[in-house]
């Protein structure tokens, strides 16, 4: 079983799933630590969007939009967490990660 988020602290950095995830794992986010996101979006998502980091940020900041009330670009499944929805939306390539020119 995934860690908790309080409990992300404590482990050594090899188990970090932040730092050196395989995203095969479960992933934990925000309000109800009970609830993973369902680990096969992850892995389809994962094939679209090659850097976890920018997997991980893609999804943390869709979450925040849609918990703060914006419409998800997909349909909503019975079931569906704000996680899953943005995982979706990646996978469907409603949002794609957008790079700079520096």
């Amino acid at each position: 079983m995934a860690p908790y988020a309080d409990q992300i602290s404590r482990l050594p950095d090899s188990h970090h799933p932040l730092l050196s995830p395989p995203l095969t794992q479960i992933i934990w986010i925000y309000k109800d630590r009970t609830k993973p996101m369902k680990a096969e979006l992850v892995e389809q998502a994962a094939l679209v969007v090659k850097d976890t980091p920018i997997l991980i940020n893609m999804v943390s900041k869709r979450v925040k939009q849609l918990t703060s009330g914006r419409a998800p670009l997909v349909e909503r499944r019975p079931g569906m967490r704000e996680a899953d929805i943005a995982l979706l939306e990646i996978i469907q390539g409603k949002i794609k990660a957008q790079f700079l020119d520096a």
